[in-house]
């Protein structure tokens, strides 16, 4: 009987020591790629500000003409979904998508992703829904294609590199 009790107190060890082992390997490899990421700043019109993330040097610019595409996306925004929208966070890009973050008045934050999780996000807490709201909403699910559209370039680009 005693035999049987140890080796269950035996396997229990070995699992729980295997287990150490994983979380400490994956621990590590999450340090190292935060570590081995780096961020580059840039502002572009209407103070709207684009954080480029990556691990290769190459990568952590943008072309004039990437500039002049996120410019354009900004204004186009401004007319066909609203002009009342602020883009706090701006871009993020990263090497397999690129998101951008606004808030369209007090209540209504939104977040815009193409490439891994697409998408429209909508961030809010206790939301009147008016039909001006849909409307905004609306917009904005349209405008999604057109954002894709805009930055599928600049992944393409940081994806050859």
């Amino acid at each position: 009987m005693s035999q049987k009790q140890n080796l269950g107190y035996d396997f229990t060890k070995k699992m729980l020591n295997t287990m150490r082992n994983f979380n400490e390997n994956v621990k590590s490899s999450t340090i190292l790629k935060e570590e081995d990421e780096r961020m580059f700043n840039l502002v572009l019109n209407d103070n709207v500000e684009v954080k480029i993330h990556s691990t290769d040097q190459e990568d952590l610019s943008l072309s004039e003409e990437e500039k002049n595409s996120l410019n354009q996306l900004i204004q186009n925004f401004k007319s066909q979904v609203t002009e009342l929208a602020s883009f706090e966070e701006g871009f993020n890009i990263y090497a397999d998508s690129v998101r951008l973050d606004g808030n369209i008045g007090e209540d209504l934050g939104f977040v815009l992703i193409a490439g891994n999780d697409r998408g429209l996000y909508i961030n809010t807490n206790m939301l009147k829904v008016e039909q001006e709201t849909a409307n905004v909403i609306s917009k904005l699910e349209k405008f999604k294609r057109t954002f894709e559209d805009a930055v599928v370039e600049i992944m393409n680009t940081r994806k050859n590199n």
